[in-house]
């Protein structure tokens, strides 16, 4: 979180497109803190087997060790508490 919010103190801008965030809904309220209040989001509505898919196709070339079904699973639930 702190890392993202540095880069946006170290590079001023009018607008950012965050990608993939927040993935929890304490980080949203931490950026609003922060930062201020998101503008617009994009949310698109994706089943969870299309984006367990995805994120597995992604671990073929990734050579992140965490991409593993059982974590992409449970990052996927964290997201939809």
């Amino acid at each position: 979180m702190q890392v993202l919010v540095n880069g946006m103190i170290a590079r001023p801008s009018n607008n950012y497109l965050i990608d993939g965030f927040p993935r929890e809904k304490q980080q949203a309220t931490y950026f609003e803190q922060v930062c201020g209040e998101a503008q617009n989001v994009l949310f698109f509505n994706t089943p969870k087997e299309v984006c367990e898919a995805r994120c597995m196709e992604r671990a073929k070339t990734s050579g992140r060790s965490d991409d593993t079904i059982e974590t992409i699973r449970k990052r996927l639930n964290t997201y939809e508490e």
